[in-house]
């Protein structure tokens, strides 16, 4: 991979107001509407079947029904963003950035991720139950997906978690009154299961004999020069014209 330095990156997700849930937008809008944001353009028009077609306002921050069930239909949207440090971003296949240095990104297995998402969504969805607001690394539930994970816990930490000891017991609490901060750290968790889940390219299998049983790039199944160079020149040509040359003379 490319290493590529930068000193600060925006993470952005769009959302819309479903009666006062604020919902993240699908994965194919996403890059539309920031793209469109970025440009500085008014509003954008998207198809978002089976629902309708919708004008997204970017100014006015508001999505309207053009087609559709109830035409005139008006609901908040938003745009959240913050600033992630990174000494350095990696570059992968497919054009994936991470943040190599952060502890989210150090994070491989899909059970912690699962737990982490878990434990921040119970808060977010529900705030005032300060019931939702601890959890004890040494249950069963979290101790080796969560409590044994030391990426696991910074990242939590870094969120607002504090970690409390009790005697045996190790426990990690979300005392502070605003939970904006959780809204985005449960978005990278959920951007990290995602990357995490995503079926990894076969960059060791490239040039080796064994890469049949794996999904290779096309470009490595049909090997170009080989045909050229072996089956058309070398043997077919030159076996049909040496005759030929020797019955000239004769």
């Amino acid at each position: 991979p490319r290493r590529t330095s930068v000193s600060m990156a925006e993470f952005a997700r769009w959302q819309w107001d479903d009666q006062g849930q604020w919902r993240d937008f699908s994965e194919q809008y996403q890059a539309e509407m920031e793209a469109s944001f970025q440009s500085r353009a008014d509003s954008i028009e998207m198809d978002i079947p089976p629902h309708g077609t919708f004008k997204m306002d970017l100014k006015q921050m508001q999505q309207v029904t053009v087609k559709g069930r109830i035409v005139g239909y008006s609901r908040d949207i938003r745009r959240q963003a913050r600033k992630i440090e990174a000494g350095y971003f990696i570059l992968g296949q497919g054009g994936n950035i991470y943040a190599s240095d952060a502890a989210i990104d150090k994070i491989e297995a899909e059970e912690t991720l699962k737990a982490m998402e878990a434990v921040l969504a119970r808060i977010v969805e529900d705030p005032e139950d300060f019931g939702r607001r601890s959890v004890n690394l040494e249950d069963e539930e979290y101790r080796e997906a969560l409590g044994m994970c030391e990426e696991a816990v910074e990242f939590m930490n870094e969120r607002g978690f504090e970690e409390i000891e009790e005697g045996d017991a190790r426990f990690l609490v979300f005392m502070q009154d605003d939970i904006g901060g959780l809204r985005d750290a449960l978005q990278e968790v959920q951007a990290r299961l995602a990357f995490v889940r995503k079926p990894k390219p076969a960059v060791a299998s490239i040039g080796s004999s064994s890469s049949s049983t794996a999904p290779a790039p096309p470009s490595n199944e049909v090997p170009s020069n080989e045909v050229a160079s072996n089956e058309v020149p070398s043997n077919e040509v030159t076996a049909s014209e040496v005759p030929p040359s020797n019955q000239a003379p004769s």
